[in-house]
């Protein structure tokens, strides 16, 4: 079965005065493909060091983490680069994924060229489909990427993600500080996505109504460590969008 596996993961960093403290503490959780599940905690409980983790972006100081049986923190950027389609990651400030000199339309295909060997029309029918898939406008392709909102942008950065069709994506406070609006729209457009293509969600949020409204499990973070695990009943795949409320 595919899935993530995090084997008593632990992350240190050091102080200013060069003594090292603990982030995460004998982390251990499993992450199954088609699966959503939430890191929940206050700030500084370690979620979004988590998610660098599972993304490569940190390395453990001790445990493994296993993506389909291999080590992840042993691949060299090359394997990275080829496992881009595989796993994906949205965090909050959306700007560091997005070129705000291109259009909309052309920041996801940027994100195809880049990461698929999809020829040219390939590329284009696949970002229609999505901007159908998920009832986004597609007149928002034509719109320069400067021209958007915060908002706008973390959903730009959310398609420009979901457009190479990972399995597992990572989302790290993606609807924090955003209006009800916004948030709604972000959220029926992963729905959307998932029941379409089963993709597997790490949410990183402090928004429990978020959380237990796309999640099958919640992880509460305490001080680096997991303090608690809850149970979500609903089902996103069964969800009606045009029913739903922020």
């Amino acid at each position: 079965m595919a899935e993530i596996q995090v084997r008593n993961v632990s992350k240190d960093f050091l102080d200013a005065s060069g003594k090292p403290f603990h982030v995460l503490k004998d982390i251990s959780f499993t992450w199954n493909k088609g699966e959503n599940i939430s890191f929940t905690g206050e700030s500084g409980s370690g979620k979004s060091t988590m998610a660098r983790l599972l993304i490569g972006l940190e390395q453990p100081t001790s445990g493994e983490i296993l993506l389909d049986g291999e080590n992840i923190a042993k691949w060299s950027y090359g394997q990275w680069r080829s496992h881009r389609t595989k796993i994906q990651a949205v965090f909050q400030d959306a700007t560091g994924s997005l070129n705000r000199r291109l259009s909309v339309g052309h920041n996801l295909e940027e994100a195809l060229r880049n990461l698929t060997k999809l020829s040219s029309g390939e590329r284009k029918q696949r970002i229609l489909e999505l901007m159908d898939l998920t009832a986004t406008n597609r007149k928002l392709l034509d719109t320069p990427t400067k021209n958007l909102s915060g908002g706008e942008q973390r959903r730009v950065a959310l398609l420009r993600a979901l457009a190479v069709r990972p399995d597992y994506l990572i989302l790290d406070e993606l609807t924090s500080g955003l209006d009800l609006i916004s948030q709604k729209a972000i959220r029926e457009v992963l729905e959307a996505y998932h029941r379409e293509y089963r993709c597997s969600y790490f949410l990183i949020t402090h928004d429990m109504n978020f959380a237990y409204r796309l999640s099958q499990r919640i992880y509460e973070l305490e001080s680096g460590q997991i303090v608690n695990i809850g149970q979500s009943n609903i089902d996103i795949n069964l969800q009606d969008k045009k029913g739903s409320k922020p």
